[in-house]
C-alpha cells in the first residue's frame, strides 16, 4: 500500500511540474476492453467492457511525451467450470458460471516514444480505484437423477480491494486531424482479491486474482 500510495505521488508531482513548464495538449477518448481475470481457478475467458475519459500531453522532447490519463473503466472476466464424479451407478456433478464486473476509475501514465511519424509506442504504469463490483453467477448440480440450479447477482465490493496496480504497454497512431487510435495492454500487478478479510457464509474465496485487458481507442486532442 505505502508502494502505491508513494508511486501515486511521485507521479502527480511529476505531472504538475512539467505542466507548469510545458504546453499542456489535452483531448478525450473512448473504446472497448476486452478483460479477464487471472485466478487460481480455470475457465477464464473474456468479458466485453469499455471505457471513457479525458487526456492530456506534456512534449519532453521530439520524440518523447508524457500520457496522462482520466478513466472510467468496466473491467473483470468470466469464470465457468465443472466438476464430475461417477462410481458405482452414482452420479454427482456441479457445473458453475461466473460473470465478474469490476468498475474503476483509472489513471495511466504512459512515456510516448514516436517511432516514426505519427506512430509511437507507449509504456507506463496505471493505478486503478474501484468504484463498483458485481457478480452474476449460475449454478448447476445433479445428484443421480435430481438436477438443482441457483442464479442471481451480487454485489462483491467488500470483496475486491479498493486499489489495482499494473503496467500497460501499447501502440498509438495520431492523425494530422487530431483524431487518434490507440491498441493497449494491462497487465495487472497486484491481488485485488479481498475475500480473506470479509468472508461471511454468502461470499466466495476465489484464489488470487489480478486483471488483465485488452483495449482499442479512438480519441481527439484539441
Amino acid at each position: 500500500m505505502k508502494f502505491i500510495i508513494l508511486i501515486t505521488i511521485s507521479l502527480t508531482l511529476l505531472v504538475c511540474k512539467i505542466a507548469t513548464a510545458q504546453e499542456v495538449k489535452w483531448g478525450i477518448k473512448a473504446g472497448a476492453n476486452m478483460s479477464t481475470l487471472k485466478t487460481d481457478l480455470d475457465g477464464e475467458n473474456f468479458l466485453l467492457g469499455c471505457h471513457i475519459g479525458g487526456l492530456a500531453e506534456f512534449e519532453l522532447s521530439e520524440k518523447f511525451s508524457l500520457l496522462p490519463e482520466l478513466l472510467y473503466s468496466l473491467e473483470g472476466g468470466k469464470i465457468k467450470g465443472s466438476f464430475h464424479f461417477e462410481d458405482e451407478g452414482t452420479t454427482f456433478s456441479i457445473d458453475y458460471k461466473e460473470d465478474i464486473m469490476l468498475s474503476y476509475l483509472q489513471l495511466p501514465i504512459m512515456l510516448r516514444y514516436e517511432v516514426v511519424k505519427n506512430l509511437s509506442l507507449e509504456v507506463g504504469p496505471q493505478i486503478g480505484y474501484l468504484l463498483s463490483a458485481k457478480s452474476d453467477y449460475y449454478v448447476k448440480t445433479q445428484f443421480d437423477d435430481e438436477i438443482m440450479t441457483d442464479s442471481g447477482s451480487e454485489k462483491i465490493k467488500d470483496q475486491i480491494k479498493s486499489l489495482d496496480l499494473g503496467l500497460n504497454f501499447g501502440l498509438g497512431y495520431e492523425f494530422n486531424n487530431k483524431m487518434l487510435i490507440q491498441s493497449r495492454y494491462h497487465l495487472g500487478l497486484s491481488d485485488i482479491n479481498d475475500s480473506e478479510t470479509s468472508m461471511n457464509e454468502d461470499s466466495t474465496n476465489r484464489g488470487s486474482i489480478k486483471n488483465n485487458s485488452f483495449q482499442v481507442s479512438v480519441g481527439y486532442k484539441f
